[in-house]
């Protein structure tokens, strides 16, 4: 169809175009102005996260998983670690770290991290990296990332923040170490400085459920100062104390493993417990408390058996099982213990539940 030539059209079909031209004049002119206000807020917005990426102490990157490089990561890295970005995709990141915490302090290696970053195993993910600077220091950063999905949904990298976590680290560090020694106070006997009641119903206890779970023998030696009391009474306390101080380090040097446990359990009676051990390795040791404590001849003119200072000790062995409680070791070493101070003290008596004394 032939399109009318404007000197055939009417004043009004005329008038009529010319506003329909107006009008997309307008619209052309909006859109036109709206172009311009959605550039200016993006160059606005580049320069905000410019200047954040800049000048915070924090460190902005994006990872592409297929090469583990940075095809981003703020300018700010230089003055975290002192290499630019540049020589971190040469290097590699995972080079420069030295260890790798996971959450929950969960030790992990640069390449479980690597490998489940590929296969897209890794959501949101946290870490710290000790990373050793360029100028050879150590430095703790803490890493909080979230995926980067191509529009399939598929994950191809990461976006993250980089933070210097140094000082909150050596916090850390000092409050373990307080947290450690306070809990040491209050599990150490503040005269004798082995361990205490408490520490030793926390150790029985806890051994029992490992000797149980790995069915190993438990074994327990109750050592108790013969004529304490006479002791005391002819010397004063103050001596007293001075022998609770030698025989309780006795007892120690006579323990040579460091995973077991030498506690005092009342007044003038120590514990020891001692695991997978059995019977007559428990005896042993107690035979060798037993002559240590002889040997140093503490002048004891009280004693209706002897002239120095001497222990008695009850002994016992058994491997933990379901239907018997941990109370079930002490009062066979306490029954051990009556029965060595009624055959004369100074000696070593084995009480268990399958043999006899």
């Amino acid at each position: 169809m032939l399109e009318m030539r404007d000197e055939d059209k009417t004043r009004e079909q005329l008038l009529e175009e010319l506003a329909g031209l107006r009008r997309r004049v307008l619209d052309l002119e909006s859109l036109e102005n709206e172009h311009q206000r959605l550039l200016q807020a993006l160059r606005e917005s580049e320069e905000r996260f410019r200047f954040m990426a800049e000048t915070t102490g924090d460190v902005l990157y994006r990872l592409k998983y297929h090469c583990m490089k940075f095809d981003y990561i703020s300018p700010s890295v230089v003055k975290l670690i002192g290499y630019s970005p540049e020589e971190i995709n040469a290097l590699g990141f995972s080079s420069l770290i030295m260890s790798l915490e996971g959450l929950e302090g969960n030790t992990l290696s640069t390449e479980e991290l690597t490998r489940n970053r590929k296969e897209g195993k890794t959501g949101e993910y946290r870490a710290d990296y000790l990373i050793k600077t360029k100028s050879g220091d150590l430095k703790w950063v803490g890493d909080h990332s979230f995926p980067w999905r191509d529009e399939t949904g598929k994950s191809i990298g990461s976006v993250g923040i980089l933070s210097d976590i140094t000082e909150r680290k050596r916090v850390e560090a000092a409050l373990r170490e307080m947290n450690q020694e306070l809990h040491r106070l209050v599990t150490l006997d503040g005269l004798t400085q082995v361990a205490n009641r408490r520490r030793f119903d926390e150790f029985l206890g806890q051994e029992w459920r490992r000797m149980r779970r790995e069915q190993g023998p438990l074994s327990l030696i109750l050592c108790d100062i013969d004529h304490f009391k006479l002791y005391n009474d002819s010397y004063g306390h103050q001596v007293g104390d001075d022998c609770l101080r030698v025989v309780a380090q006795a007892i120690r040097k006579s323990v040579n493993r460091p995973t077991d446990l030498v506690a005092r359990y009342g007044g003038e009676e120590f514990a020891v417990i001692l695991s997978n051990t059995d019977s007559k390795g428990a005896v042993r040791v107690a035979e060798n408390i037993r002559r240590e404590v002889q040997t140093l001849q503490i002048a004891h003119s009280s004693s209706s058996e002897r002239r120095y200072v001497t222990i008695s000790c009850g002994v016992s062995s058994m491997i933990p099982t379901e239907t018997r409680p941990a109370e079930t070791l002490i009062a066979l070493s306490d029954e051990g213990l009556y029965e060595a101070k009624k055959r004369g003290r100074n000696r070593v008596v084995l009480k268990t539940l399958e043999e006899p004394a």
